[in-house]
């Protein structure tokens, strides 16, 4: 579930930022048990790009300790083609 999460909301980062991507990969790292129902707090940024690669990284907390990493990810995306972008994005507005 942390995997699902992460990689989902680091997608929207990459979309959010104006490059929408596919994964191509994601490394997480398993810091602590994430509680069960319990508020969290996931966090995603863009951290740099190259030509056509979107850097990632991300983060699970829970909202009551958001200071203590649960869970960490880094992910690399890639932007498809424009005419491939429009297909699997039709939501995207052109940049």
């Amino acid at each position: 579930m942390s995997a699902m999460l992460l990689d989902e909301l680091m997608g929207r980062a990459c979309a959010a930022a104006g490059m929408p991507g596919l994964t191509v990969s994601l490394q997480m790292r398993y810091h602590r048990p994430v509680p069960l129902q319990t508020p969290l707090r996931i966090l995603a940024r863009v951290t740099g790009t190259d030509d056509r690669k979107i850097f990632v990284s991300g983060s699970i907390t829970s909202r009551a300790d958001p200071d203590t990493e649960l869970v960490t990810a880094e992910g690399t995306f890639v932007a498809p083609d424009p005419h491939r972008a429009r297909a699997l994005f039709p939501g995207m507005q052109p940049s």
